[in-house]
């Protein structure tokens, strides 16, 4: 400040010019500064928040689906077959081939497989598959069809005792032990089924990403018990890659051009691949920060990275489940990019402030000139005077200002100097009195003239030349010089007067004065100065007032939609109990109706043994028919024989009796001999009336016996197709118990989903109270400059489609969708049902 009085007027008005318009300038620039870095830093947040939101959502979305897959697959009837058939199918290849048998389907499906680009693809391998082939060609199509539609690495199923009886990718794991396998044992896969393979039905065990030898590559494995009814029957494995989580949380936007969102594990490296980077970077890239840290352990924030891309990164992560494994889903922003828009800002308002300041520069050094080089150019003439140089030229006489008053007064002085050297000593003399009077007036005149200018110097224009002279022209002079300092003092007055309230917030004041010249052209500067300032305090009002309605509009909608999507949620919750219980009385019914199928079965079959017992009856039937009509056709034979014998004995007796004497032992054995024959004739028909009637009775049981037969099968048909109704009715009622438990699943993951939408909107919710807060926080900020009216704040005008009418339509069609309500909880759709 001892600086400050030192210098001359030519200096002092310029400083003080731009001293007082960078002090606005520095204001009005920092208090922008300061409202657009809480804007930008608060719509970052928010931004970073909601992709935040949307990966967690997603990627919990994901893996519960995956959970849905495997426990809707491991409730089916075929699932239960194929791994009790595969099971059997490797222990009956044991039995022949010992510890080989492995060895036999590792080299059929695996080494010598017939497509070796893709061993998914093959179905069957003919006889090198032996008796495990026909189960795997009937089961594998479907496991293969679960593989590719829902982009899973692998479908694995593993027997109770731990053996790899079956997997879709035929990698090195098939036909491997989880158990005694030290190296299977140890790996994820042998993790997953260790920890699925005791846990009750419909619970699911999941492993975090490892590197999977087999595969070659990161997995994750999610694994869930099969049970044949209460039976452990072994674990169903679905191996999962990074790659479908990886798309979905990598596509996600509203994080510049080069943030994302990645998902970290309590090991400090990636779960997902980083689309930012060509390489790998599952279980091999580390993203390290306290805030990773934090989210593992349960807790949302923000935070910094260093290490992370090689670059300072802005990260905000928040946690997320899946079963008893915590990860860190993290949305990732270079704090370049971050703070662009606030350097860019910063850099504009440096720009501006700089020309404008410049330009107050500029402006305040021309009216410092055009008021101190006149003042020089005086000072120089009047110490040309004070020297006797009398051929000095005043400039400025024609000015028609205090400083033309001045250089007339000074040429009055010159010209007065003039005439007193033409005058003669007598004229000299008495000159010479006069001037010791003029010399005493000029000391008074100096005295006066000179606390004037000093005050004026130290930038003090209250002072006044107050003394009256005896010469009109000096008092004239004084005159000149007090208007030249009023002038001056009037005009830098009102300048600091308008630039001390714009640096107070108030931007009503303006410079009314009456100017000429340098002060006019002052005077238009300053107020358009305070007129810009005002317009854009003015629109900041407006726009901060118009997001402040629409925001509330918006929180007003999202609340109402919030109160109905809890609705929503409850009443779906509900609707999953009841699909529940009628999933179990559904379940019950198919148990009932396989346990009715099973006695259908049992009787059926011993139908069908009492058929084939009356079939060999009758059988044996028909060969004693055939067994009589044989014998009585011997008996017949007989008949004959004995009646040719009676009739050769007669001709014997008559033979004898002509013989006289001599016949008459021959008579005695030809009489013996017809008697024989009539008694086996007598015997013979006796048997053969026998025998036909034992044909009678055998025609009538063989009759009895077809008859019975035929009824039996009538009654072994009606088992059959008993059987066949009990076995589609018990197949029919499992798979509406499946159908069911798929509704109740879907049922289940819209309940979720609603309680996610739930959560969203309340999240949603406190963004934009928070949006609110910073409207009320800017409105706040801006009323602290007066612009002299309050402007109206805009209100959503009926009809307009603007951003105030936005916020009314946005609510209104909120309203109506949800007073329509979901079409899945109409009651005339459950009606139907």
């Amino acid at each position: 400040m001892r600086v400050f009085p030192q210098l001359k007027i030519a200096q002092k008005l310029p400083l003080a010019l731009v001293g007082s318009a960078l002090v606005v300038s520095a204001g009005v620039g920092v208090a922008s500064y300061l409202i657009g870095l809480n804007t930008v830093e608060a719509q970052r947040q928010q931004s970073m928040q909601a992709s935040l939101d949307t990966a967690r959502a997603l990627v919990s979305d994901y893996y519960s689906g995956v959970e849905v897959d495997l426990r809707l697959f491991v409730q089916r009837s075929d699932t239960v077959a194929a791994i009790k058939n595969l099971t059997r199918a490797l222990d009956e290849l044991r039995m022949g081939l010992g510890d080989g048998a492995a060895a036999q389907l590792h080299s059929a499906y695996v080494a010598d497989n017939p497509n070796p680009a893709d061993r998914s693809s093959v179905d069957s391998v003919g006889i090198k598959g032996a008796g495990y082939d026909a189960p795997h060609k009937r089961f594998h199509p479907g496991f293969r069809t679960l593989q590719q539609e829902r982009g899973y690495s692998d479908v694995l199923l593993i027997s109770a005792t731990g053996d790899v009886v079956y997997s879709v990718a035929k990698n090195d794991d098939f036909s491997g032990d989880a158990v005694s396998d030290a190296a299977l044992s140890g790996s994820g896969l042998g993790q997953a089924f260790a920890a699925a393979r005791n846990l009750p039905d419909g619970k699911a065990a999941f492993v975090d990403f490892t590197l999977y030898g087999p595969a070659g590559l990161a997995q994750s494995f999610m694994a869930m018990p099969v049970y044949d009814k209460d039976e452990n029957a072994g674990v169903m494995v679905l191996a999962i890659s990074p790659e479908p989580m990886s798309a979905r949380v990598g596509g996600l936007s509203g994080l510049g051009q080069t943030g994302e969102v990645v998902v970290v594990g309590a090991d400090g490296l990636l779960r997902s691949e980083s689309l930012r980077s060509p390489e790998s970077d599952v279980l091999a890239t580390a993203l390290v920060a306290d805030v990773v840290e934090r989210a593992i352990a349960g807790e949302t924030g923000e935070g910094m990275s260093t290490d992370y891309r090689s670059a300072p990164m802005v990260v905000r992560a928040a946690p997320v489940s899946v079963g008893e494994v915590t990860w860190a889903v993290a949305a990732v922003q270079p704090e370049e990019e971050v703070f662009a828009p606030v350097v860019s800002m910063r850099n504009m308002t440096l720009l501006v402030g700089g020309v404008l300041l410049a330009i107050a520069a500029g402006l305040g050094f021309l009216f410092a000139r055009s008021i101190s080089r006149p003042i020089s150019k005086l000072t120089e003439t009047m110490d040309g005077l004070a020297d006797g140089d009398l051929s000095v030229a005043v400039e400025g006489a024609q000015r028609r200002d205090e400083i033309g008053a001045m250089a007339r007064a000074v040429e009055v002085f010159r010209n007065n100097g003039l005439r007193m050297a033409e005058m003669t000593e007598a004229e000299a003399a008495a000159i010479v009195r006069g001037q010791a009077e003029r010399a005493a007036m000029m000391q008074q005149l100096q005295r006066s003239f000179g606390a004037v200018v000093d005050a004026a110097i130290d930038g003090d224009f209250s002072r006044r030349v107050d003394a009256e002279f005896p010469d009109d022209e000096l008092n004239a002079l004084a005159r000149s010089v007090n208007g030249l300092v009023e002038t001056v003092d009037r005009g830098v007055g009102e300048t600091g007067k308008v630039l001390s309230a714009l640096a107070n917030t108030d931007l009503t004041h303006r410079m009314e004065g009456d100017f000429k010249g340098a002060f006019a052209r002052l005077k238009a500067d300053v107020n358009a100065v305070a007129d810009r300032l005002g317009d854009v305090v003015g629109q900041l009002r407006q726009t901060s007032g118009t997001l402040k309605a629409a925001t509330g509009e918006i929180l007003s909608g999202a609340n109402d939609l919030s109160e109905r999507t809890t609705k929503q949620a409850a009443t779906i919750e509900q609707t999953s109990a009841a699909m529940e219980q009628l999933a179990v009385t559904v379940l019950q019914n198919a148990r009932s109706a396989q346990e009715a199928s099973t006695a259908a079965d049992d009787v059926t079959r011993s139908a069908e043994v009492g058929g084939q017992v009356m079939v060999e009856a009758t059988e044996a039937m028909e060969r004693i028919t055939a067994s009589s009509a044989k014998i009585s056709n011997i008996i017949g034979m007989i008949d004959d024989i004995a009646f040719q014998t009676n009739l050769l004995a007669l001709n014997a007796s008559v033979e004898a009796a002509r013989a006289g004497e001599a016949g008459k032992g021959f008579a005695v054995v030809a009489v013996e001999v017809r008697r024989l024959a009539q008694s086996a004739a007598s015997a013979s028909s006796d048997v053969k009336s026998l025998i036909e009637q034992s044909a009678l009775e055998v025609q009538g049981g063989t009759r009895l016996v077809t008859d019975a037969a035929a009824k039996l099968e009538a009654m072994l048909d009606a088992a059959r197709a008993s059987n066949t109704l009990m076995t589609g009715i018990a197949r029919e009622s499992r798979e509406q118990a499946s159908s069911i438990e798929e509704v109740n699943a879907a049922v289940r993951q819209m309940d979720e989903m609603t309680q996610h939408n739930a959560a969203l909107v309340e999240e949603m919710n406190a963004s934009i109270e928070q949006t609110e807060a910073q409207a009320i926080k800017l409105d706040g900020i801006v009323d602290i400059f007066a612009t002299g009216e309050r402007q109206q704040r805009p209100g959503p005008a009926a009809g307009q489609p603007g951003p105030e009418g936005l916020p009314g339509q946005l609510r209104r069609a909120a309203r109506e969708y949800l007073s329509r309500g979901n079409a899945a909880i109409k009651a005339d759709d459950w009606s139907e049902f």
